[in-house]
């Protein structure tokens, strides 16, 4: 049972555009939360967090978890109300997201963040680019439990219809026979 006001970030957190996403979230998007919701807990987790991010769970220990690597991410995922992928500078499909998605976590991401993956704002995931904005749609998550819930079964919905193996690669196959004319 989650956890109704933890937000969630998980990732390579040694990957400078990681990195760069979690400091962008810790400095200008979380306290906007606090503001909001002063219940709202961070829980940040990944291996080798640099000492200015691992610093803010010694600042505010109450409000911010930084784990480090962790063996298991279930119990981090069970107790999350919402999963962050800040991610503003890289490339290539955030498997994370989909992962929250299939396991019917709500998630806030950039549009550098959605990028390659067909999800919908409002109706699978929530997008925002500008900490007030990004704040707005993380608050909204945790105050809304009818929204939560209709991102979830959406975000579950699409990644099942879309990204499932047992979907994905039949259509993988019929391309394959395609090209090689069989």
């Amino acid at each position: 049972r989650p956890s109704p006001v933890n937000t969630l970030i998980v990732g390579t957190l040694f990957y400078p555009p990681n990195a760069d996403g979690v400091r962008w979230f810790l400095h200008q998007v979380f306290p906007l939360v606090k503001a909001q919701m002063h219940e709202a807990t961070l829980t940040i987790v990944g291996p080798r967090p640099p000492k200015d991010i691992a610093q803010f769970a010694i600042a505010d220990p109450q409000s911010v978890t930084v784990t480090g690597y962790v063996p298991d991410l279930q119990p981090y995922l069970e107790q999350a109300a919402v999963m962050v992928v800040p991610v503003r500078a890289a490339s290539g499909m955030r498997v994370r997201i989909l992962e929250a998605l299939a396991r019917g976590i709500p998630v806030v991401t950039t549009t550098t963040g959605v990028e390659g993956i067909a999800a919908v704002h409002d109706r699978h995931l929530l997008v925002a680019d500008e900490p007030a904005e990004f704040a707005r749609q993380v608050v909204r998550v945790l105050h809304q439990p009818e929204l939560a819930a209709r991102l979830m079964a959406n975000g579950r919905r699409l990644v099942e219809e879309r990204y499932d193996w047992q979907v994905a690669l039949p259509r993988l196959e019929t391309v394959y026979h395609l090209v090689n004319g069989a």
